[in-house]
């Protein structure tokens, strides 16, 4: 190789040229003569601005690519910062593809050995080998120089973007690979360009740069994490839009009421209410921060109040009439594990992400817990040796430390069982948590090399794997205009919920199960539309098992099925232990035959056995006999006493409507209409109406 000399090369001086057919030189011959024809030299081929470079060179349907690329291999210009950027620029507006070349060239100069082809290849088996070993041959055709003396300087070169598959390689994964296979010490690299992303917000806002910067400092010194100051990085670039676009007339230093009240107008085109209040209160810190401190910033700020309590009121109202991130289709959760339970994994990623969402869907906690989890993380819940639990070390999202949450299910149990035997049979060894820098066996951990699976793997499965062969979802977004919807861990969490509260109708096992500290947050999980389905069916089996009778059950539902539910005080009564006979006594009236559970006064005594606020309970049929044979005994008389008695004589329609009514209640603690006239006529005869009861299929409840 003539290193550093930019003139063209001839063919037959060209090293890789000895391996091309006649027909193929000729071809290159062809390319070449037209090289020349519109740049005499390759130097002035290299210093010609990319946007007046003539479109890829052909001679017959032969691009130039393959004679560039060698060209600038063997002349060595790949070393060269200042040519390879004029090259690679080249091939990011000309060509989608070069891989197959990049390859080609790989192997013939031995960038990248047979060997080390193998060794990749184990790192990444999987369908996406190929473009995960393209990414290498890319990556050493950059340089031009052996994978081996490429170093973790290069890798953090802008030019290597050119060589990354994005939806399998990046920097770290690529440093990664060097690490396995011995070229470096460091398994994971900073890549300064996304460290320092408002480092582009300072570029693309010359004029508030020095604040911009000073901001970041800020927060650095004042510990706020990395997540939280690429949150608040996000919130000020909007800020700065916003600016940025209503320049003619707002500025940042006349930025008062009137300027806020237009920035949560431009926000609420835009954004949902809780989004909105996060980059209001974001952007008042930004510049409460800034007063007075830079020529650009207001002297004093003028916040209207009266805007944090319109923007409350709305995210309230938001999270009140949300479902928050509970599944919208009946029966989904169930649909989903089913279908991962049915999954052959194709690789052993797929694996550990189909246990993973196998334990989510057997136990009520949040994704970053069950990612974080250790290998020895299942034990026996409290007093309890044959009921298993989850545990770990990892902080969750409500504090909880070493916190046990139960496994609902054998599948979720199977899969971690199955974890640990990996682990173990792999010789895994403990790694430091990148999330709570604790060392520990992970359970998760996909190799040594690798480190944790990360996140976006599970998340990428289920949404790629999974949900797809779920119809239900499909469905769905054609009854819905195209809608869609959150599917993750979070869905699974409102559904084991949902299932405690049906089974156990106390709300402090459901608190318990979700790990909460607040009882009402627990109550909010139970507020979207499936849930309330599920537990309208736990009320309906009571009335079912006909243990209560009257309208005031059918009330009930009525309301259950009612958005203003929220708003009653019987959401949360059902939500209790609360038994039946505490509940009337608390929010009904005894009446001599059962109970009203009206608010407001009321004298229409005979009819209630037709309102929507009557309860009647079994421990009530003795009161309810006595006075159907009152009125039977009344209406008896009335007919024998009346010279010209009708139905339709009111006082008569009255009485048969209201024995009706009686009837009917009373057949719904199952007693046949022969049963309750039996009662009725044993009562009149001053008998005891249990004689009724004497062939044993029913026995009355006692009273109280």
């Amino acid at each position: 190789m003539n290193l550093m000399n930019t003139e063209w090369i001839e063919l037959e001086n060209m090293i890789i040229v000895s391996q091309y057919s006649e027909t193929w030189k000729k071809n290159y011959s062809g390319i070449l003569r037209n090289l020349k024809a519109e740049y005499p030299t390759g130097d002035i081929w290299l210093k010609t601005p990319i946007e007046e470079k003539e479109h890829i060179i052909t001679y017959r349907n032969i691009n130039d690519s393959r004679y560039i690329l060698s060209w600038a291999i063997e002349r060595g210009l790949m070393q060269n910062p200042e040519y390879r950027k004029a090259i690679i620029d080249y091939y990011n507006k000309f060509y989608n593809a070069v891989g197959g070349i990049c390859k080609e060239l790989a192997k013939y100069y031995e960038f990248v050995t047979e060997e080390e082809a193998k060794a990749l290849k184990k790192l990444r088996n999987n369908s996406q080998i190929v473009h995960f070993l393209s990414s290498f041959y890319k990556l050493c055709v950059t340089f031009g120089k052996k994978l081996k003396d490429i170093t973790d300087k290069d890798v953090l070169e802008s030019c290597v973007d050119w060589s990354l598959n994005s939806v399998v390689t990046s920097r770290n994964i690529i440093q990664k690979a060097r690490f396995a296979l011995g070229y470096t010490t460091k398994k994971l690299i900073v890549n300064k360009k996304n460290k320092d992303k408002f480092e582009r917000m300072a570029t693309e806002y010359p004029h508030f740069e020095t604040p911009i910067r000073d901001y970041h400092k800020y927060m650095k010194a004042g510990g706020y994490s990395k997540a939280t100051i690429d949150k608040k990085h996000a919130t000020l670039l909007h800020f700065l839009t916003f600016l940025n676009e209503q320049s003619d007339t707002i500025q940042l230093s006349n930025f008062q009421r009137k300027e806020f009240w237009a920035y949560y107008n431009w926000l609420d085109l835009q954004y949902v209410p809780s989004y909105t209040y996060a980059h209001v209160i974001d952007a008042r810190l930004f510049i409460e921060w800034g007063l007075n401190e830079y020529p650009d910033f207001p002297k004093t700020i003028d916040y209207p109040e009266g805007l944090s309590s319109k923007i409350i009121r709305t995210l309230v109202a938001e999270e009140e009439n949300s479902e928050g991130r509970a599944f919208p289709i009946e029966g989904l959760a169930q649909r989903i594990i089913e279908e991962c339970y049915a999954y052959v994994p194709e690789t052993e990623r797929e694996a550990l992400c189909r246990d993973f969402w196998l334990i989510v869907g057997s136990c009520p906690v949040r994704f970053s817990f069950v990612h974080n989890l250790e290998v020895d993380c299942l034990k026996p819940m409290l007093n309890s040796d044959s009921f298993l639990g989850l545990t770990s070390t990892y902080r969750d999202k409500a504090g909880n430390v070493n916190a046990q949450f139960p496994l609902f299910d054998d599948i979720g149990i199977e899969a971690i069982k199955r974890l640990q035997k990996r682990f173990h049979e792999k010789g895994l060894k403990a790694i430091t948590n990148p999330n709570n820098k604790l060392m520990y066996d992970h359970l998760f951990l996909e190799n040594n090399v690798n480190g944790l699976l990360p996140t976006t793997a599970f998340r990428v499965f289920l949404k790629d794997r999974i949900l797809p062969r779920v119809k239900e979802i499909e469905e769905y977004k054609i009854n819905n205009n195209g809608a869609v919807f959150e599917i993750g861990a979070h869905g699974f969490r409102h559904f084991i919920a949902t299932v405690v509260q049906a089974k156990t109708r106390n709300i402090r096992a459901t608190q318990f199960v979700l790990g909460h500290h607040d009882e009402k947050m627990s109550m909010r999980y139970l507020r979207s539309k499936i849930s309330r389905n599920t537990l309208l069916y736990s009320i309906i089996d009571g009335y079912e098992k006909q243990e209560v009778s009257g309208k005031f059950y059918l009330n009930i539902i009525e309301m259950w099925n009612d958005e203003s539910i929220e708003d009653s005080r019987l959401f949360d009564i059902f939500m209790s232990d609360m038994d039946l006979t505490t509940f009337l006594k608390h929010y009904g009236r005894k009446r001599d035959m059962g109970w009203c559970m009206s608010e407001e006064n009321c004298e229409t005594y005979y009819r209630c056995w037709g309102c929507n606020f009557f309860v009647l309970r079994r421990e009530e049929i003795e009161e309810a006999i006595e006075l159907l044979a009152t009125l039977f005994r009344e209406h008896r008389n009335l007919v024998q006493n009346s010279k010209d008695y009708t139905d339709n004589n009111p006082i008569a329609a009255s009485s048969i409507k209201t024995q009706a009514l009686i009837q009917k209640r009373l057949t719904d603690l199952r007693l046949s209409q022969e049963m309750i006239w039996e009662m009725v006529r044993l009562k009149l005869l001053g008998k005891d109406i249990k004689e009724a009861l004497s062939n044993g299929d029913f026995s009355l409840a006692s009273k109280e």
